[in-house]
């Protein structure tokens, strides 16, 4: 145990996006809402989506567990704002419906080798 480094984890499973674009991440969180809940309401579904490419863009973290905490993390913001319809009550719901949502973003736009 003595060369394990809890933070060498952070460098495994890193994830490569593929070419996108505001109107690709707008379908993208269209088909997935229509899946999944809790859904963005809405009024504020333009700036969601526009939050998130802009993240995407600008955030220069390959890390895929990074990148799963982020995208829950943004879920939990527009939450707390009222953002967010037909979401528990429960954090410990929450948590593990923003999870999936964020394995399947991730899915959607990891680049295909």
């Amino acid at each position: 145990m003595s060369d394990y480094s809890y933070s060498k984890e952070f460098h495994q499973d890193n994830v490569t996006f593929c070419e996108f674009d505001l109107e690709t991440i707008r379908k993208m969180f269209t088909r997935i809402f229509q899946s999944y809940n809790p859904k963005v309401k809405d009024e504020a579904f333009d700036s969601f989506c526009e939050d998130f490419y802009a993240l995407a863009k600008e955030m220069p973290v390959s890390n895929e567990r990074m990148w799963r905490m982020i995208i829950t993390d943004m879920l939990f913001n527009y939450d707390d704002r009222g953002c967010l319809e037909s979401g528990a009550a429960d954090n410990g719901i929450k948590r593990k419906q923003f999870a999936i949502i964020a394995k399947v973003i991730l899915g959607i736009l990891r680049a295909k080798n």
